[in-house]
């Protein structure tokens, strides 16, 4: 019976002993020195649908092989409640895995990561945590450690004239107008079909007028050529001449006299 108290009495010994060994292997998470700026950004705006850069400069004094493997983070509802509440939560980033990249350790030149994040909520105040996904060489264990928690200001961009969209449009609105410019024209009883159509008939008319013209031009000029053809004889000799009056004379008086009735002959019995 005296043995149990003696027994009692060691273990308790060696689990006083054992705790704080146990503690700190299950708070083994690394200490890390973490400067987190918003460049070109002192107010923390936060726009709607595009890229915010944020950027981590970490180092550590712990003496530990580290390497840096993603970051994450989460908007938050500092408002209206606390950490550990329902609601507390908003949205959780999206992990950026990132290539193994070695933390400096002592006083080296700390590393510098950059990292991107996008609200999609209605312009006012929330809060944000960001947190690293660091990997310990040692032990082969992952920490999800927590680096920043603050808060930003959420707001819808500014509206800029996109030039490329402007183009498109004009191009479409350049493609209508002459599609409905050419329908106008060819549209029959349209005031530019008839002005074309009259045009087009007193060419025709014109050009049938202006034909007859100078068939009739043609004709006078060869009928007073052929008149001069007819009175240019002055190249005949005079005697020639006077006979070819002369008989033109005794023709015209011949047929101006009564034909005579030929005489019968014969002899009577």
């Amino acid at each position: 019976m005296r043995l149990l108290p003696l027994f009692s009495a060691l273990a308790l010994c060696l689990l006083v002993a054992v705790l704080p060994s146990a503690l700190a292997q299950s708070d083994d998470t690394p200490e890390l020195n973490v400067i987190t700026v918003f460049p070109n950004n002192p107010f923390n705006i936060a726009k709607n649908g595009q890229a915010n850069r944020v950027v981590f400069n970490v180092g550590t004094k712990e003496d530990r092989a580290l390497k840096l493997e993603g970051i994450t983070g989460a908007f938050l509802n500092t408002k209206k409640k606390t950490e550990g509440q329902k609601g507390y939560v908003l949205r959780n980033l999206t992990i950026t895995p990132i290539k193994d990249l070695p933390i400096t350790t002592g006083l080296g030149k700390p590393l510098q990561v950059p990292f991107d994040f996008s609200p999609e909520f209605k312009p006012q105040d929330l809060g944000i945590e960001f947190r690293l996904i660091v990997r310990d060489e040692q032990t082969g264990k992952k920490h999800n450690v927590r680096v920043y928690t603050g808060n930003v200001t959420v707001v819808e961009p500014e509206r800029v004239w996109d030039l490329q969209l402007i183009s498109v449009y004009f191009f479409l609105g350049a493609v209508v107008l002459t599609v409905i410019y050419w329908a106008s024209k060819s549209y029959p009883g349209s005031r530019s079909l008839s002005k074309r159509q009259k045009r087009s008939a007193e060419t025709k008319k014109a050009a049938a007028k202006s034909g007859s013209g100078s068939s009739s031009a043609t004709a006078a000029a060869f009928g007073k050529s052929s008149a001069n053809s007819a009175v240019d004889d002055e190249w005949i000799p005079e005697a020639h001449r006077r006979r070819a009056q002369n008989a033109a004379a005794a023709s015209s008086g011949d047929e101006g006299r009564p034909a005579l009735k030929p005489r019968r002959s014969g002899r009577k019995n």
